[in-house]
């Protein structure tokens, strides 16, 4: 009996082990080949209809956006310029001609390449923020602090404006923020735009429905302490990049700083003296530091006009206004 149990048991084996080589040979001779035209045919099929599929993914994309966001034009790549302007001009005081200039920047073609130029606490920073609060596809925003100590090296920084460039969107349009660039970093905003000028998937100066638009804005700092002879011959050195929309944003005087002061008080709701007022303007070099230190001296130096718990429940609203 023990001998007829293992002679059916090895047979039962013996035939599951035929079964499955003939099953894996069919598969290999049969199912291979015919999965192999499948896929040859599919790709042919892509690879000459491939506009065609790319323009269907577009609309498709497009009408998934209007979804989500629940407005129907979502995609449209107009800017709002009016309303984002309108927004900034509140914030950002005393720059009214380079407002003017980057509204037009803006408002120019498909691939825009900006330049914001100027000293430190003139309002370069305050701009881009109030920008981006009312940006309306603010999915499509990138940015970038060149000083990241992350992107000391060539190699990093490349990389990283390489993988933003290579995940642009098709709906509405796309803004990149390169934001603390210094004078010696002129070379890497050319080389930049050469990136994307040489990328046939963005829209360069023509308003092709079937490319991806883009921004970009560069924001430069430029040392305020240099001899004025410097401080001229490297803004002429900026104005001469092509491509480029160089928007140079004016230096602060006393006068502005204390235009800083008064609206800092209006936007906290505080009351500050008229000589706590004169001794800031005295006392502050705005040459070097602009606007920036005024919201921490209002905070410190102003009397409230509201009750404590009033004031601390405005504050969490209120974004950093530093310059």
């Amino acid at each position: 009996m023990r001998r007829l149990f293992l002679a059916d048991k090895s047979d039962s084996l013996n035939r599951r082990m035929d079964f499955k080589q003939k099953l894996w040979s069919y598969f290999i001779y049969s199912l291979m080949p015919m999965l192999l035209v499948i896929g040859f045919s599919s790709f042919m099929t892509y690879y000459q209809n491939a506009d065609v599929f790319t323009k269907f993914m577009q609309r498709y994309t497009t009408q998934y956006q209007a979804t989500v966001h629940n407005k129907l034009n979502y995609c449209d790549r107009t800017m709002p310029l009016q309303d984002m302007f309108e927004h900034i001009q509140g914030a950002v005081i005393n720059q009214e001609i380079a407002l003017k200039q980057l509204e037009h920047a803006l408002a120019n073609q498909s691939f825009q390449s900006i330049a914001l130029v100027g000293t430190s606490g003139v309002g370069k920073t305050l701009t881009m923020r109030k920008l981006l609060e009312k940006y309306p596809w603010p999915e499509n925003v990138q940015t970038i602090a060149w000083n990241d100590y992350e992107l000391i090296d060539i190699d990093a920084r490349y990389k990283a404006v390489g993988k933003i460039l290579g995940n642009l969107a098709h709906c509405g349009r796309n803004l990149i923020i390169i934001d603390n660039m210094a004078m010696c970093d002129l070379e890497y905003m050319a080389s930049i735009n050469g990136m994307v000028q040489s990328n046939s998937k963005v829209a360069n100066g023509t308003n092709d429905s079937d490319k991806k638009y883009l921004t970009i804005i560069y924001v430069f700092n430029v040392n305020s302490m240099l001899p004025e002879e410097i401080y001229s011959e490297q803004l002429k050195m900026l104005k001469q990049v092509e491509t480029t929309a160089m928007i140079v944003y004016r230096m602060f005087g006393p006068k502005d700083l204390e235009a800083c002061v008064r609206h800092e008080q209006r936007l906290l709701d505080l009351k500050m003296d008229e000589r706590h007022i004169e001794d800031m303007v005295n006392t502050t070099d705005v040459k070097i530091s602009g606007c920036k230190t005024v919201r921490a001296k209002v905070l410190v130096l102003g009397h409230p006009l509201m009750t404590e718990e009033d004031m601390h429940n405005k504050l969490k609203f209120i974004p950093d206004e530093g310059q």
